[in-house]
């Protein structure tokens, strides 16, 4: 049996979210902002 080297996709998507939600934790956890560069309308 052949081996593949491919990677599914639904792993590229769970890595994708893991690492966006760490982040996102990660600065709303120092009280930084995730929409810093949007100027709001006021």
């Amino acid at each position: 049996m052949a081996e593949s080297n491919t990677i599914p996709f639904w792993w590229v998507l769970l890595f994708l979210l893991l690492s966006l939600g760490i982040g996102a934790l990660a600065v709303s956890s120092i009280g930084g902002s995730l929409i810093a560069g949007v100027v709001l309308p006021v």
